[in-house]
């Protein structure tokens, strides 16, 4: 794991650098996002509410109060550091990606949408951008007639595709019908759209599921809507070159740090 370890090396002083560079948000105070008591947010309102089914959250490893204790204080964990380095940068966009197909990178960024949720200080919306492969709706056992491809299509307004489940501070935007042009359509103007409309709430953290870097060029084509990336790598099972090759496309990217998937250590302290 050494070329690894160089690797995480140059992302730490990377985001060091990038830290003075970084674009600040539009309510801020000593660095942290502030509420804007007065603002209305009229994306979210009137939009469709399910009640997530308990039972099938538990069984596809969704953090919920009965699962793991061990689980639900390692994304604690994750929530905290990532909260402190996008405060410090004035950051709301985070894209989650990973080397390649199968290292966990949905229900990493499931878990840690609801996990964020859980910070009164902040609205968080989860949008599932792997066209190709999409698995949110799958995750959560959310089943509407519109996702994110129509969206984007121009054939349904966005009000259509954001659901409202039963998690206090959080809206999902899911994604059902596969798309092979799946670039074309997250680099599009649509796709600006509604990037800035999730993003005109001062007080919103939006969360992309991207595809894998070695798959498609997404994460590139969508490089200008996030402000930082989060790499999920899983062990005993991510390659080290597809690791550093991901590092590579990443070089000029705000990479928040990376996440350590699979991992058989237990303790509170490792996560």
């Amino acid at each position: 794991m050494g070329r690894l370890n160089k690797a995480l090396e140059r992302i730490r002083e990377r985001g060091a650098a990038n830290q003075t560079s970084a674009g600040r948000s539009p309510v801020q105070r000593n660095g942290s996002v502030v509420a804007a008591r007065t603002h209305s947010d009229p994306i979210t309102s009137e939009i469709s509410k399910v009640s997530l089914n308990k039972d099938h959250l538990i069984n596809h490893h969704v953090i919920t109060d009965e699962i793991d204790p061990a689980i639900r204080t390692s994304y604690k964990m994750l929530r905290t550091r990532i909260l402190q380095r996008m405060r410090t940068n004035g950051w709301r966009r985070l894209a989650v990606t990973s080397a390649s197909q199968g290292d966990g990178k949905s229900l990493t960024a499931i878990n840690l949408a609801i996990s964020l949720a859980g910070d009164v200080n902040h609205n968080i919306c989860l949008v599932d951008l792997d066209l190709r492969h999409s698995s949110v709706a799958r995750y959560l056992g959310i089943k509407s007639k519109h996702g994110m491809s129509e969206c984007l299509q121009g054939k349904v307004p966005l009000k259509s595709v954001l659901v409202k489940p039963n998690i206090d501070r959080l809206v999902v935007l899911p994604n059902y019908k596969m798309q092979n042009h799946s670039s074309e359509l997250i680099s599009s103007p649509a796709m600006r759209q509604t990037a800035d409309a999730l993003a005109s709430d001062p007080n919103r953290i939006v969360i992309y599921d991207m595809p894998p870097l070695l798959s498609a060029d997404d994460v590139l084509a969508f490089g200008p809507f996030f402000d930082a990336v989060l790499l999920v790598v899983a062990e005993r099972k991510t390659a080290r070159t597809d690791t550093m090759k991901a590092l590579e496309l990443l070089e000029n990217t705000n990479v928040l740090g990376t996440v350590l998937n699979r991992s058989d250590e237990r303790t509170a302290a490792y996560y």
